[in-house]
């Protein structure tokens, strides 16, 4: 096939840059905006902290005044503890609780990409799409970032290897053994075992793991099951009624670790006070941009997610042995 320009895509490079090099407000934040746009969308697609919190955008109208620090901050209750009920002869008054619901704090950054410089001209010459050039450099890092704070949080949640939690009266890691419907089933008592209950309704692993679940036979996963997997492939899916999300960050998700969330609502916060925002400056023929955005978010319950590793003998959630 005769190679030909792809001329509409220079076109439209040209049409980007031009209007980011404006001096008119109207069409630099047009610019702007478009990019923005653009970013925001393949964010949240490809982006896996997210999907495990109901992301909420703020305005600064949200935002709480503390004593202590000038940063952004917003101010959450949190479900009070039961004194629980008792019986009592008839006759009896009931004895005084008062309630006390705690509160807590969700502390706000801001996470950005490096500064990328270009020559006017030498963007000018791509045959790509310039938005995709910007997405490639841009969105992956901040990507990256987000992903890699959360995962800092949930490890810390999730502490050390078969070891016992004595706040929730569990482990909340431990080894499995090798992956089998067994294992599998044994590895969603992490969050039930704990002294809150709760059940797990997503899970995370990499794209080098999943292909054990597919490499399972048919005796183990039934026929149809089987079948398909054979000849598609694993996208994200339910199985055992628990939603599998598969990433391609092996630097942050180990090759035989599955990570189990809670609901949303159990978890903890996820806001967005500004949201990816391009931001460029042009001096001459030289072109430079970056992107930022300012997010805050929690796990607060340390119960909404637990780790079980596809290797080693099989442990007990409540005792670790």
């Amino acid at each position: 096939m005769p190679y030909t320009k792809d001329y509409d895509v220079r076109l439209v490079n040209e049409s980007v840059i031009n209007a980011l090099r404006s001096e008119d407000p109207l069409m630099r934040k047009e610019a702007q905006e478009s990019t923005s746009d653009y970013l925001r969308l393949r964010l949240r697609e490809d982006g896996f902290a997210r999907k495990f919190f109901n992301p909420a955008t703020i305005t600064p109208a949200d935002l709480d005044r503390q004593v202590d620090t000038q940063k952004p901050v917003i101010v959450r209750d949190m479900e009070p503890n039961s004194a629980g009920a008792y019986s009592i002869p008839f006759g009896t008054t009931p004895m005084d609780n008062y309630i006390r619901a705690p509160r807590y704090r969700v502390m706000f950054d801001r996470i950005e990409s490096r500064r990328y410089t270009a020559d006017v001209n030498d963007l000018l010459t791509y045959e790509m799409d310039i938005r995709q050039i910007l997405n490639d450099f841009i969105l992956k890092d901040i990507m990256a970032e987000e992903d890699r704070k959360f995962m800092l949080v949930v490890e810390t949640s999730v502490g050390a290897l078969n070891t016992v939690n004595d706040a929730l009266g569990s482990c909340q890691f431990i080894t499995v053994g090798a992956m089998n419907r067994q294992s599998i089933a044994h590895a969603m008592k992490g969050l039930p075992s704990t002294n809150r209950h709760l059940n797990p309704a997503k899970a995370l692993v990499n794209n080098i793991l999943i292909w054990d679940a597919v490499a399972q036979p048919r005796e183990q996963i039934g026929g149809n099951l089987a079948e398909e997997l054979f000849v598609d492939g694993f996208a994200e899916r339910k199985i055992m009624g628990l939603i599998w999300s598969i990433t391609i960050k092996t630097d942050l998700v180990g090759d035989s670790d599955i990570y189990m969330f809670a609901e949303p609502k159990f978890l903890g916060d996820f806001f967005i006070l500004d949201d990816v925002t391009m931001s460029s400056k042009s001096e001459d023929y030289t072109l430079s941009f970056f992107a930022y955005e300012s997010v805050g978010g929690t796990i607060m319950n340390s119960a909404a997610v637990c780790k079980a590793r596809f290797s080693g003998t099989q442990r007990n959630w409540r005792t670790g042995l």
